[in-house]
């Protein structure tokens, strides 16, 4: 799935008169959901595959239960959407260890709350809600089909973690050695946690060997494009809703810590300010804002204890952070293609002089969108309270990067517009 925001491009008035470039582009939910998945996985920082898994293992059992290709596409979708709640490596780390965990249900509400602000993925929220609730304990009042899709993803995301816990240091194909062993790790919860008709499934199923390869890396990718291509279904959104989709996956990586709540949402703004004093047009500035929104996908790689951390990184912990950018470049080169989107998201740390990261580009290598969301970015982080620190005061920002303008490391002129805009920009940046 990509967007191309150079595809439906046309003006519309608004109320008070001023034409507005909109954009409009044709997605497909499930190639979107694919692509969004990619991104969370992040989270698992060295098993990164486990929400793809997942709904793989939901569409071959639910395969194996009859379902027809309407209810089979759903539950691959949900299923690899079903951690978007997820955003820290320590709750990721819990999910992985134990079979259940006091406090499971908190990223279901909160992944239920993020689907619901994205009207392409508002129908699996339900699904999601309710996918580490037991199966003898589901509301009575959920219609069947809602608690089949839960019930499914439950058993198949324990699942996984069976089959990803066996093959830790051992050679993938030992798991078609051990197959009954490994969904044997859920039977004592049959009737219990799970549907016994889903484990009934899942006994055939686990007989097939391509079941088991298609779960490994090199096979998994594949597996779902292929699937995904033969049930496609495309919608049209406006570039409303697209920005409602960068709102939805920031919010996803801003809630990693308690100290970047908002910053993404608060660069965004902040960019979409600047860039207008810049004078840049609507256009230019809607996707800068999109750049800022998703700047930091790449940080849901890195370790929480890293970005809570209440001294100074050690060197190690610095080379972790400093690969979040071609982290997010990855992630939104393949969601926005045709754009300069993933570009200035990986170049968000470079600095005029070179010190930046991590191309080290300095000077004209540096294009003016990325120099304002460096500069926006910069900002709203002294800004914001950190565990290190706390929230800075507008004079103590601005000395600090008066200082950064000395020393030639951001774009002087668009720091400028900043200065003499201060009182405002910091309203911008410190509102919840």
């Amino acid at each position: 799935m990509t967007f191309n925001c150079d595809g439906q491009r046309y003006m519309q008035q608004t109320a008070d008169g001023v034409s507005e470039v909109i954009l409009g582009m044709n997605i497909d939910v499930g190639r979107a959901a694919f692509t969004v998945t990619k991104a969370l996985d992040y989270v698992g920082i060295d098993d990164k595959s486990h929400g793809r898994r997942v709904g793989l293992i939901c569409h071959r059992i639910a395969h194996l239960l009859g379902w027809e290709k309407t209810k089979r596409h759903f539950i691959l979708i949900a299923g690899m959407l079903h951690d978007c709640g997820v955003s820290s490596t320590t709750i990721h780390q819990k999910l992985v260890d134990e079979m259940e965990w006091e406090g499971a249900e908190e990223h279901c509400i909160r992944g239920d709350n993020f689907l619901r602000s994205f009207p392409p993925f508002s129908a699996f929220a339900p699904a999601i809600k309710y996918h580490h609730t037991r199966w003898q304990d589901l509301p009575e009042n959920l219609d069947d089909e809602t608690r089949e899709y839960a019930n499914l993803i439950f058993f198949a995301d324990r699942l996984d973690v069976a089959y990803s816990t066996f093959i830790l240091n051992k050679a993938p194909h030992e798991a078609l050695l051990s197959r009954e062993q490994i969904l044997g790790e859920l039977a004592p919860y049959v009737g219990l946690l799970f549907s016994p008709e889903i484990y009934k499934a899942a006994e055939s199923t686990i007989q097939r060997d391509s079941f088991w390869l298609e779960l490994r890396d090199e096979y998994l990718d594949d597996a779902i494009t292929e699937t995904l291509s033969s049930e496609d279904y495309e919608i049209t959104l406006s570039f409303d809703e697209i920005e409602s989709l960068g709102e939805l996956i920031s919010q996803i990586v801003d809630a990693k810590s308690p100290y970047t709540h908002y910053h993404s949402l608060r660069v965004a703004d902040l960019a979409y300010t600047l860039s207008g004093l810049a004078g840049l047009d609507q256009y230019q500035r809607r996707i800068l804002r999109l750049s800022g929104l998703l700047h930091d996908v790449g940080k849901l790689r890195t370790p929480d204890e890293i970005l809570e951390k209440p001294g100074a990184l050690s060197e190690y912990e610095v080379a972790q952070m400093r690969s979040h950018p071609l982290d997010s470049k990855r992630v939104l080169k393949s969601l926005f293609p045709n754009t300069q989107i993933a570009k200035w998201a990986s170049e968000h740390h470079e600095k005029l002089d070179g010190s930046g990261y991590p191309f080290g580009w300095k000077g004209d290598q540096i294009d003016f969108p990325t120099r304002i969301l460096s500069i926006a970015d910069i900002f709203q982080a002294l800004c914001q309270k950190r565990p290190y620190r706390h929230r800075l005061q507008i004079d103590e920002v601005i000395g600090i990067m008066d200082e950064m303008v000395a020393e030639g490391k951001i774009d002087s002129a668009i720091y400028g517009l900043l200065k003499a805009n201060k009182n405002e920009l910091y309203g911008i940046a410190i509102r919840q």
